[in-house]
């Protein structure tokens, strides 16, 4: 089957995930295709999609490809065609996506009007059915409008794929687009509660957002059993989403006084979330904070603490340095990049005694990026020289727009 992943703002981060959850629950799966803001892959074994959808930290919807079609006029008796329908009043929406760059897609929403208003004909006429039509001013309908018009539950959201034909092959012989049905929508609700409702927030030292921890944990590869630190725990998030995906052999330790009291506060305030909110027992073992150690501990003292080579994996974002206003020189900037290369030095020279053969890394670098330069931290021939390996090809950013530090996710394999 061919499935297609609708991407967050952070593309090749996304995909980066989408790929390692994949080749961990051992998909066999090839990539048809990949945008700014698409995947396209084809999968040899069926796909739980919810379970996925449930998983995943960077998509925004997960759909199947149902058809292609070479005009979009032609989709309405494909309509009648691929999708079922009940007895309630339908519900149905169209959005549309690029596979190339500067495809205008406006020009294709216009061309569906007419088409969606046909189909509400025949619904009306063929099938008695009454329906409405949800409509965006953007090309694509959002997981928002996708979840608050409940068109997943009482009709459909189709997606068309367009993808330009090269300048050779006349325009009368139509384009290529494949046509999608969404059946999963990110849990968008969820990450915002954990992130904004929890009880524990720093605004001085930052925040992790919840969906890049779910990110990071998901990249690291490993078993739900297998023993996870967090060295740098600060408010708990990689902690809180590691319990959510059910992972049960956590440890987070931290040097500041607050940030172990903030995690304690989060971890306890998710448990007992969860707990109220299900009726599975297994769903309250898994989510049970007090199985999750944090104390106060200093990086620099890890192997005194831990036994060699007992930790599978490291997950963690560590200090990106001071609150900036945007006005610093580059001068200032190169000397907190002086001064987090030590402080991230430090961290793998311990790294690598505490984490087990074929253990992993996920952690975040800091990039300083200011309009007229752009500074990061240049250590990883230090770090590959201690016996860490790079694990991912790709760069793989999390950035927000008017932000001067973005962050850099690395992978590093002992």
């Amino acid at each position: 089957m061919t499935y297609f992943f609708i991407l967050g703002k952070n593309p090749i981060l996304s995909k980066a995930e989408i790929e390692a959850i994949l080749e961990f629950l051992d998909y066999r799966f090839q990539i048809i295709d990949f945008s700014s803001n698409v995947l396209i892959v084809e999968i040899k074994n069926s796909l739980d999609i919810e379970k996925l959808n449930q998983r995943l930290g960077g998509t925004i919807k997960i759909g199947k490809i149902l058809a292609k079609i070479d005009s979009l006029e032609v989709f309405e008796d494909k309509f009648f065609k691929l999708i079922k329908f009940g007895k309630g009043k339908i519900h149905f929406g169209f959005s549309l996506y690029g596979l190339a760059d500067k495809i205008n897609l406006q020009k294709y929403l216009r061309k569906l009007k007419p088409v969606a208003m046909e189909i509400k004909r025949r619904l009306r006429e063929e099938k008695n059915l009454n329906s409405r039509w949800v409509v965006s001013k953007e090309p694509a309908l959002s997981s928002v409008i996708v979840k608050k018009n409940q068109l997943l539950k009482y009709g459909s959201e189709i997606c068309f794929f367009i993808k330009d034909k090269p300048s050779f092959i006349k325009a009368s012989e139509g384009m290529e687009i494949l046509v999608g049905q969404t059946l999963a929508v990110q849990q968008f609700e969820e990450f915002g509660a954990r992130d904004y409702n929890r009880p524990g927030r720093d605004q001085v030292s930052g925040m992790l957002p919840p969906k890049l921890a779910r990110i990071m944990v998901n990249l690291a590869q490993t078993k739900q059993d297998a023993k996870i630190l967090d060295p740098f725990c600060g408010s708990g998030t990689i902690l809180q989403e590691a319990i959510v995906l059910g992972y049960r052999n956590l440890i987070g330790s931290d040097n500041s006084d607050r940030a172990i009291e903030d995690t304690k506060k989060n971890l306890d305030w998710i448990s007992k979330k969860f707990e109220a909110a299900s009726s599975d027992p297994l769903t309250k073992l898994r989510v049970t904070a007090s199985a999750v150690k944090v104390f106060k501990l200093d990086v620099k003292d890890l192997s005194s603490q831990f036994e060699p080579n007992s930790i599978e994996a490291i997950i963690t974002e560590p200090l990106l340095g001071p609150p900036l206003s945007g006005k610093e020189s580059q001068e200032k900037i190169k000397q907190i990049v002086k001064d987090l290369e030590k402080l991230y030095l430090s961290a793998f020279s311990e790294f690598i005694k505490v984490l087990c053969k074929g253990g992993k890394i996920v952690i975040v670098f800091p990039v300083f990026k200011f309009k007229n330069f752009t500074e990061k931290l240049n250590i990883l021939p230090q770090i590959e020289k201690m016996g860490f390996k790079k694990e991912n090809q790709a760069e793989l950013i999390y950035s927000r727009e008017k932000q001067h530090v973005w962050r850099q996710i690395f992978i590093f394999k002992k």
